[in-house]
């Protein structure tokens, strides 16, 4: 079957819908790629932070769901360019395209993030603030705002995208990847 991009019907958000994944690499396959991540991740997660700051004026008292969110968004976005156990293609996605501030800290972010507010609710050695606070080790452990981690987000999916017309392995896990979702949408 030929690849089709973008095709009439898709929906990122229902797998169903989504055309074939290609055997090799196409430019379409990008732009379908882009959709799904763009519109069932990052825009949900707009739509969460806009619905929390028009209700309560900001993120005090949403920001446990939020983290969760940005969390798995990450989780879900690093299976496509990286292989290998979740906590290795996390690590690898923050080391490799987040932007500098957050690359030293990948290990930190999967373990006492990412661990911690899905298994756990809640984060006992790490802070977030429900604002655009930069990346701080100040008093020993490491916080930041949940607006810029989701800026940080944004700009590592931007670039690992930018990315992806240009290597060759990348296209590969990324095929790999959506072949599996795709194969076990019903």
């Amino acid at each position: 079957m030929r690849y089709t991009s973008i095709p009439e019907g898709f929906m990122p958000w229902q797998p169903t819908t989504w055309p074939d994944p290609p055997h090799i690499y196409v430019a379409g396959f990008s732009e379908t790629l882009e959709k799904i991540i763009k519109e069932t991740m990052l825009d949900e997660i707009n739509n969460v932070i806009s619905d929390a700051n028009q209700v309560n004026g900001g993120l005090t008292h949403r920001g446990h769901v939020v983290i969760l969110a940005l969390m798995c968004a990450v989780d879900s976005i690093a299976a496509y360019p990286f292989s290998g156990g979740v906590g290795k293609r996390y690590t690898n996605f923050i080391k490799t395209y987040f932007p500098d501030e957050y690359q030293p800290f990948a290990s930190v972010i999967y373990k006492l993030y990412r661990n911690s507010s899905v298994h756990n609710w809640n984060l006992f050695e790490v802070g977030i603030w429900p604002g655009s606070e930069s990346v701080s080790t100040d008093g020993g452990s490491l916080s930041f705002g949940l607006l810029n981690f989701q800026d940080a987000l944004t700009q590592a999916v931007e670039s690992f995208l930018k990315d992806l017309p240009n290597k060759p392995d990348l296209q590969t896990n990324c095929i790999r990847r959506y072949t599996e979702l795709k194969r076990r949408a019903v």
